[in-house]
């Protein structure tokens, strides 16, 4: 099963690459929601840590609870679908069925963080009926504690680092395949993220990642002056240099550009769209006959008016735009064409 996922460093424009790939033929686009099980705390990645590289009796049997309370999340409620109707019915299944899979044994025990798990309150109700407990008819039996968990159950699990990685491999595809029918390619959004790829790629037996990344005075305009989410900091623009460095400086130690990781800028999807195009196709094994559906999902003509934002903001102080190009002048994007700069007149932007 071969795989293809986008990541991003949020309102970078992974979208556009992920619109892109599904216009070819024989590539089932896994909708517009963001599977990030593998890497989000309490997630796989973190599961891995616990149970192979930092195995104890404690924190191994409680990270498979708290993957296993992650699942349970992300199988959604009555107020809102997640996982479960993406994978038809089959998110709580295969997830339950991994854990187990991991699990060598259990027992009915627990400790403290199954209290930390359960809040404050749980947990020093517990204590203050031990010390009333222990200050009268328990007086004579110090050590004696009050099992308030009788029904918890510790989950006890210690893997080889190979046995992980086929359990976790097998898991994948059986999630995936059980929704994408005869598709050859899997198109998947932020499965993994821009950082620490090397570790993710153990968990695919074929996995590309396009990394998406955009000009730092664009991102800094549509989250000051318009999305205003609260996601990207937004209230100075020096705090957001500070955070524009801190989200990328992986890359001046992280190869991103190799035969599994390839580094795309949301302006040359633009402005050199048949070069950029043609570089994806080659390193995610597309053929160019298969482009069936070409501009059809990511319009290039649409999308430009999502590029040089910070031309066309009235609102945008320059010495903000001046600040950012003097601290991030290694991010921004330079290379427009000469005829594209038209743009900058044109009101409004998508």
């Amino acid at each position: 099963m071969r795989f293809i996922s986008c990541a991003g460093y949020y309102g970078t424009g992974s979208s556009a690459v992920t619109d892109l790939i599904s216009e070819y033929e024989g590539v089932f686009n896994f909708s517009k929601e963001e599977f990030r099980f593998l890497q989000d705390p309490d997630g796989i990645s973190e599961l891995e840590y616990n149970l192979i590289e930092n195995h104890n009796r404690h924190n191994s049997g409680h990270a498979l609870k708290r993957y296993r309370k992650l699942v349970d999340f992300y199988c959604g409620n009555i107020f809102g679908k997640k996982f479960e109707k993406y994978f038809h019915g089959n998110w709580k299944k295969y997830s339950y069925e991994y854990i187990d899979a991991l699990t060598d044994f259990s027992f009915h025990g627990y400790w403290m963080y199954d209290f930390y798990d359960r809040g404050k309150f749980y947990h020093f109700r517990k204590r203050f009926l031990n010390k009333i407990l222990s200050k009268t008819i328990w007086r004579k039996m110090p050590d004696r504690q009050l099992n308030n968990m009788k029904n918890e159950v510790t989950l006890c699990g210690a893997p080889t680092e190979q046995h992980f990685l086929d359990v976790t491999r097998k898991y994948i595809e059986n999630l995936f395949g059980s929704v994408c029918g005869s598709s050859d390619i899997i198109m998947v959004d932020q499965i993994v993220p821009p950082s620490n790829i090397k570790r993710f790629l153990r968990y695919f037996n074929d996995l590309k990642v396009i990394i998406v990344d955009r000009d730092p005075r664009d991102l800094w305009v549509l989250e000051r002056y318009v999305w205003k989410d609260g996601v990207i900091p937004h209230e100075d623009v020096e705090t957001f240099c500070k955070w524009f460095k801190y989200t990328r400086n992986h890359r001046k130690h992280e190869d991103v550009n190799n035969e599994k990781v390839m580094l795309v800028k949301f302006e040359d999807l633009i402005f050199h769209y048949d070069e950029t195009v043609g570089m994806i196709e080659r390193f995610a094994g597309l053929k160019t006959e298969d482009h069936r559906e070409k501009q059809l999902k990511f319009e290039p003509l649409k999308s430009v008016m999502n590029t040089q934002v910070w031309c066309r903001v009235k609102a945008v102080p320059q010495k903000e735009i001046d600040y950012i190009e003097k601290e991030l002048e290694e991010y921004l994007y330079k290379d427009f064409p000469p005829e594209n700069n038209l743009i900058k007149g044109k009101p409004g932007f998508v």
